[in-house]
């Protein structure tokens, strides 16, 4: 093996796979939103908790405390994973397209300083759908989740104590 390749093991991240979302109903708490380039190219990846699940369908949804992510790649833009990502970051703060038009907005996210959605919650649909070419992926319809006054309280209690602003201050 060359050195090269040693260099780049070496310097990588270790990785347990991922967890991905199973067809169910739930109820999701944002841990963290990152991008990571890749062999397959540039990817979105949320992390994410699972605060409430129910069957959709006969398989077992991801169980309540487990950590799923949903990963979309934005490398091949034939395939819409872009569109499906900005169309997630809508849902989680109830925003209109418009409002992620430029890239600085959607730079609040990212940062690992401000993580402009740690902490909300998002409801979501997943379930099994058919491919063109008679594969089955996962799709997911997700819903803004507009918390109570003492959900709100919460969410920015945790952002507090993982010392990330509040969350006015990291949509600013």
């Amino acid at each position: 093996m060359s050195n090269a390749a040693l260099n780049a093991i070496a310097k990588s991240a270790a990785s347990a796979s991922a967890t991905y979302i199973q067809p169910g109903r739930y109820r999701f708490e944002v841990q963290a939103i990152k991008a990571r380039d890749g062999f397959k190219g540039t990817s979105a990846i949320v992390e994410l908790k699972v605060i409430s699940s129910a069957p959709n369908g006969s398989k077992d949804p991801n169980p309540v405390d487990s950590s799923p992510s949903y990963v979309e790649n934005l490398s091949d833009a034939q395939k819409y994973g872009g569109a499906r990502f900005k169309s997630f970051l809508m849902s989680l703060v109830g925003a209109e397209e418009h409002e992620f038009a430029n890239p600085a907005a959607l730079a609040k996210f990212f940062d690992a300083e401000r993580q402009a959605g740690a902490f909300l919650l998002i409801d979501a649909e997943a379930f099994d759908k058919t491919t063109a070419k008679g594969g089955t992926v996962t799709g997911i319809k997700w819903t803004t989740v507009n918390p109570s006054d003492a959900e709100f309280a919460e969410i920015e209690r945790k952002r507090a104590a993982a010392k990330l602003p509040s969350f006015a201050a990291a949509m600013g």
